[in-house]
């Protein structure tokens, strides 16, 4: 009896250990995640073009194609993610930015970040960084 005492709490010991390190992980970038600052961008400076940005912070990686004509954002593309497939939620953010020549459009709730870090990346390409 003993034995099974010992043994469970080993088991219930490593599961605690375990769901800290998972939220650790989790939690890990999320307040500088939150504090991205998206800017504005003059699309009449823009040239005709494909632009490629990038954003990084931990796992909001990722790097956007945006290609432009006639001083217009007319497609954005996922070119790598490191973490994140959100087809729907991407499709409907780029579809916004498109829609609204702007990275001032509204993102979806559940996937703030992620949006975030998408616009930031659209942002970079554009500004050239």
């Amino acid at each position: 009896m003993k034995k099974l005492v010992k043994i469970s709490l080993i088991i219930l010991a490593l599961l605690l250990i375990s769901v800290a390190t998972m939220m650790f992980i989790f939690m890990n970038g999320m307040e500088d995640a939150k504090a991205i600052q998206i800017n504005s961008v003059d699309l009449s400076i823009v040239e005709d073009g494909d632009y490629v940005g990038s954003f990084d912070l931990t796992r909001w990686s990722n790097e956007i194609k945006v290609t432009v004509k006639d001083h217009k954002i007319i497609a954005l593309e996922v070119v790598e993610d490191v973490m994140f497939k959100m087809d729907e939620i991407t499709t409907e953010l780029f579809d916004r930015v498109i829609q609204n020549q702007s990275l001032d459009v509204d993102i979806e709730t559940g996937a703030t970040i992620t949006s975030l870090a998408y616009l930031k990346a659209i942002e970079n390409a554009l500004k050239g960084k």
